[in-house]
């Protein structure tokens, strides 16, 4: 075995062996997240133009908390989203849907659902209220 194939033979079993001393740790739920503070935003009424992107929620407040982990959704420019809710059920799952949104007087509606306050924030967020409570999104990165 000529001296490269020893170098990256030793390093690997030591990296191997590193990795076997490393004692296993466990982070409580609450430290799993990043945690986004959003108290500090300066939120205003949104329009349909500020709609757009991909959202991921960093706050669920009232009733909906009792039983949502968190929300994903993509609404596109055109009416059509899709969204996926984590269920906080004995187990967890997803439950996700898909239609059409829009932006009217009385705030965001999904399909001809009943509809939510829509706030948005600089810097991606949105801020939508209703009976049920408060999600705050930030948009994602989009490709």
């Amino acid at each position: 075995m000529n001296a490269l194939r020893w170098t990256r033979a030793i390093t690997g079993a030591l990296w191997l062996f590193a990795a076997a001393c490393i004692a296993p740790s466990v982070v409580a739920p609450e430290d799993r997240a990043i945690a986004v503070d959003s108290a500090g935003l300066e939120w205003h009424v949104a329009t349909a133009d500020d709609v757009p992107g991909t959202y991921v929620s960093t706050e669920l407040t009232g009733p909906l908390a009792a039983s949502l982990r968190m929300v994903v959704y993509l609404f596109e420019a055109d009416g059509a989203y899709t969204g996926a809710a984590l269920f906080d059920d004995a187990p967890p799952h997803f439950e996700v849907l898909h239609g059409r949104w829009r932006v009217d007087a009385d705030g965001l509606r999904l399909d001809e659902g009943i509809p939510a306050a829509l706030e948005t924030a600089a810097g991606g967020w949105l801020r939508l209220s209703g009976d049920e409570g408060r999600v705050v999104l930030r948009r994602e990165r989009d490709r």
